[in-house]
């Protein structure tokens, strides 16, 4: 900006004057050159004018360097923005050339693109990851399923309608993740009743209510872990063929991790939490146990299984060398000592 180094060379220009005739008027007062009485006191005006145009110049200058800020401040956003649009922008092509994902990988994340809204944007990492879940429950071939799906969204639109999604961060996965998860549960469910009345099974009374406890004490409480365990053995049971047990298992995961994220939101998730576990139960009747006697009993069945764990044994197919450990040894050359 011209003006900005306009001011700081006036400024210089008024410091080098006041230099000088505070010079002058020091060596006045020790004798060394002598001013006349004039001389002096045009010096002591001149040396107040510089200092009030001093402290004027650096006013000027303080308020121009704020703007240049703001302007440059503001150039700089615009810069993040046309990068962030072009990211998206081209997302498509990028996906296209990624050479880690396999072709239909590729094809169902561009397709997830253009089914996005407008105004929803997901980082490339998220979008293969809905991608992969998408093909592994194998929606695109169930084109039946297209209008179930539709009517999930909507209710999932309706049931967000009054959350403050403002105060939660990086939801936006989930929003278009959820009612995938939530058709694919419905799907499975539908194929276990379907399969009680071939083989004339007992009456399917609906899937056993999940425990909140569990997945808030995950990881920090060995019991909570073998609740949720147990849980989702249950289920398993229910399930006949080796899809179903496979679908249950990517459900499952899913499922987990989204009520997960939700519950290390804290109090600012519970509003997102219940609408999740409400889509969840209007669509597949999986619920969560609310009453306290029931909670109390299924804690004392915990209880009691863990009581029998023993945990020197290990399973049957266990093995410390995994297939995951070979490959990377192999990948990085890996040697003993």
């Amino acid at each position: 900006m011209n003006a900005l180094i306009a001011v700081q060379d006036l400024i210089k220009q008024n410091q080098n004057r006041i230099k000088i005739l505070k010079q002058q008027l020091k060596e006045h007062e020790e004798g060394i050159n002598k001013l006349s009485a004039m001389a002096y006191a045009s010096t002591e005006i001149g040396l107040e004018k510089s200092q009030e145009a001093l402290n004027k110049n650096e006013l000027i200058l303080s308020e121009l360097k704020k703007r240049d800020l703001l302007e440059l401040e503001k150039e700089q956003q615009l810069k993040e923005a046309i990068v962030r649009r072009n990211y998206y922008k081209y997302q498509k092509v990028r996906l296209k050339r990624d050479k880690t994902m396999t072709n239909d990988q590729k094809l169902e994340a561009m397709m997830i693109v253009d089914e996005l809204p407008h105004d929803l944007d997901i980082e490339d990492e998220d979008l293969c990851a809905i991608a992969e879940t998408t093909i592994n429950l194998n929606l695109r071939i169930h084109s039946e399923l297209y209008e179930q799906l539709k009517e999930i969204k909507k209710d999932w639109h309706e049931l967000q309608k009054d959350i403050n999604l403002e105060s939660l961060d990086k939801l936006g996965m989930l929003n278009f993740h959820i009612p995938i998860v939530v058709l694919h549960l419905s799907v499975l469910i539908s194929n276990i009743e379907e399969n009680i009345q071939e083989h004339n099974l007992p009456e399917f009374k609906g899937l056993p209510a999940f425990e909140d406890w569990w997945i808030s004490e995950l990881w920090t409480n060995h019991q909570a872990y073998f609740g949720l365990y147990k849980w989702r053995s249950i289920i398993s049971s229910l399930c006949i063929s080796a899809d179903q047990i496979r679908a249950w298992n990517t459900i499952f995961a899913n499922w987990i991790f989204i009520k997960k994220i939700l519950n290390n939101k804290g109090a600012l998730g519970f509003e997102y939490n219940f609408a999740f576990d409400s889509l969840v139960e209007h669509h597949t009747t999986l619920k969560e146990e609310l009453n306290i006697d029931n909670l109390i009993s299924m804690e004392k069945i915990v209880e009691q299984i863990t009581a029998k764990e023993d945990f020197s044994k290990y399973k049957t197919t266990h093995k410390i060398e995994t297939p995951y450990l070979k490959f990377k040894q192999n990948k990085t050359n890996y040697q003993v000592e």
